[in-house]
């Protein structure tokens, strides 16, 4: 099998694990998740940005938006979209494309 088939079937099982992590709240929602790190880590994996933001940039822990992380979008000239962990407390932004008229996670750069 070529490597770049065996990667995008790793990355659809990661996007499987990760979407039933974050939309069931039972005990095996953390075991989903370390599966998909070991699978992110062995095939060097490019996590899109929808799934990048449900890890904490300073602990690294899987946060849920709203139960261990907040998400606030800033009122100020540059608008950003702030997420703060509620694990350790580390916030960090992304700022968010003025031109843009489309989604706001759409259109964040990195």
């Amino acid at each position: 099998m070529k490597k770049s088939a065996t990667r995008q079937i790793a990355l659809q099982r990661v996007r499987n694990l990760i979407d039933s992590a974050l939309y069931s709240n039972d005990e095996f929602s953390h075991d989903h998740i370390k599966i998909a790190r070991k699978i992110i880590l062995k095939y060097k994996l490019k996590i899109p940005f929808e799934y990048k933001i449900l890890f904490c940039k300073n602990c690294k822990e899987y946060i849920v938006p709203g139960r261990d992380s907040s998400i606030r979008i800033g009122r100020s000239n540059t608008k950003a979209l702030r997420i703060t962990c509620k694990l350790c407390g580390h916030t960090y932004r992304k700022i968010i494309d003025k031109n843009a008229n489309n989604s706001i996670l759409g259109n964040v750069k990195s």
